[in-house]
């Protein structure tokens, strides 16, 4: 159920030098599902798509992670102070999990993990049987690795998580360069019959599916989440 209520700043967390975290009050009745986002709506006409990076089976707070820049709607959330209120609306979007047992692959370009986070680590909490999980996470370096230790140390059966990095300085057992076909090939199983769920900036995200129709995967076994406004 769509909801629309009044959040209390609670805290601010740095992920990477340009992600930051903003966690806020939840209200008693609100729900959602893992993968979905927010309109977080700070005054002055600034409001902006948020996915949710905290999972549902958190259930004091909800918090979003976004990746810092110049713009007004940035330097706003940068000036909350704790208490401060502002106003939040759903959850929204269908970006979530599906019930399979099939391999699923997530492969997530920068900030674009906040949604892929949220539902691996509800997989993590709730414990349940599910297939093969393996995450292709693409940055442009280790410092630029928003939730690295928690992704990397997650207790889920079958997980595998592969790194694709611009400059893998400081990084062993990585890959150089960006998520490709190659890489996709070398990492998945039966890859043209895995399950794919694509998340990042636009031009990232249609360079993935351009690379999973060049090994034969169906359009039917890919959803995607485009995060507008980056590159």
């Amino acid at each position: 159920m769509i909801m629309e209520y009044p959040a209390k700043f609670l805290k601010r967390t740095e992920r990477t030098p340009t992600a930051v975290s903003y966690r806020f009050t939840r209200h008693k009745g609100f729900s959602f599902t893992a993968g979905q986002y927010m309109l977080v709506n700070l005054g002055d006409k600034l409001v902006h798509p948020l996915s949710l990076s905290n999972c549902p089976e958190e259930s004091n707070f909800i918090e979003f992670t976004k990746r810092m820049t110049s713009s007004p709607y940035c330097s706003r959330l940068e000036s909350l102070e704790k208490g401060e209120t502002i106003n939040i609306k759903g959850p929204l979007g269908d970006f979530c999990l599906a019930e399979s047992h099939e391999t699923l692959v997530m492969v997530a370009g920068g900030i674009g993990i906040t949604p892929i986070r949220s539902i691996l680590t509800s997989l993590e909490k709730k414990k349940e049987n599910t297939g093969k999980v393996i995450l292709l996470y693409g940055n442009l370096n280790r410092e630029d690795i928003a939730f690295k230790d928690e992704l990397e140390t997650l207790k889920i059966p079958n997980y595998h998580l592969v790194h694709v990095l611009s400059d893998p300085t400081g990084m062993e057992n990585v890959y150089h360069g960006f998520i490709s076909a190659d890489i996709i090939s070398k990492e998945v199983p039966d890859c043209s019959n895995a399950h794919y769920m694509v998340s990042g900036p636009p031009v990232m995200v249609e360079a993935i599916k351009k690379a999973l129709a060049s090994i034969d995967v169906l359009g039917d076994h890919i959803r995607t989440d485009m995060f507008l406004g980056y590159k």
